[in-house]
C-alpha cells in the first residue's frame, strides 16, 4: 500500500513539475498559405527596441525553428515564398492577493506577502508574405521567465507552437 502512495505521489509531483505549454492562434490560416514551401527568417533583432529579453534564447530560436518548420513540409530558400517573423517577449503582470485576517490572539509577528509579480515569457510567431500580409500567427506561453530559463522550457514551446501550422500542401 505504500509503494503505490509513493508510486502516485511521484506521478502528481512529476505531472506539477513539467509545464505543458498551450498554443493561441492569433490569426489562423489564410488560403494563401497553400501552396508555399519556402521561407526565410527574419531576425527580430532588427526591429527590437532596447535590450532583448532572454538573448541566450535568441541564438536557439533560429534552428528550432527551422527544425520546425521543416517537420511541418516548409524549407528555407534565398527565393522565399514565406517572412517568418518571431519575437520572445516578457509579459509581466501583478498577482493580487485577498490580505489575510490576522489571528484572534498575537502569536508573534504578523506578516503577509500579497505583492507578487508573475513574469511569463512567451514566442509569437508570424508567416507573412513578401508583401507582409499575415497568412498564420500564434503565440505561446513558453514556461520562461527571469528566475526560470532552460534550454528545454524553449525546445517544446517551439515544438507545440510549430505544430499548430498547417502542413505545406502540394
Amino acid at each position: 500500500m505504500r509503494i503505490f502512495l509513493v508510486i502516485l505521489l511521484c506521478l502528481g509531483l512529476a505531472t506539477c513539475a513539467s509545464h505543458v505549454p498551450q498554443a493561441r492562434i492569433l490569426s489562423p490560416a489564410d488560403a494563401a498559405l497553400g501552396g508555399r514551401h519556402s521561407f526565410e527568417l527574419i531576425d527580430p533583432q532588427s526591429s527590437l527596441e532596447g535590450e532583448a529579453p532572454f538573448p541566450e534564447r535568441y541564438r536557439q530560436l533560429p534552428q528550432l525553428l527551422r527544425h520546425g518548420l521543416s517537420a511541418r513540409g516548409y524549407h528555407e530558400s534565398q527565393q522565399p515564398q514565406l517572412r517568418v517573423y518571431y519575437w520572445l517577449a516578457v509579459q509581466d503582470s501583478p498577482l493580487m492577493f485577498k490580505v489575510d485576517v490576522p489571528p484572534p490572539r498575537p502569536l508573534g509577528p504578523y506578516q503577509g506577502i500579497h505583492r507578487l509579480r508573475d513574469e511569463t515569457g512567451t514566442l509569437r510567431l508570424r508567416l507573412t508574405d513578401l508583401d507582409e500580409r499575415i497568412l498564420w500567427e500564434g503565440v505561446i506561453s513558453t514556461g520562461l521567465s527571469p528566475a526560470r530559463d532552460s534550454a528545454e522550457l524553449l525546445e517544446r514551446a517551439v515544438q507545440v507552437l510549430t505544430k499548430q501550422i498547417p502542413l505545406t500542401t502540394p
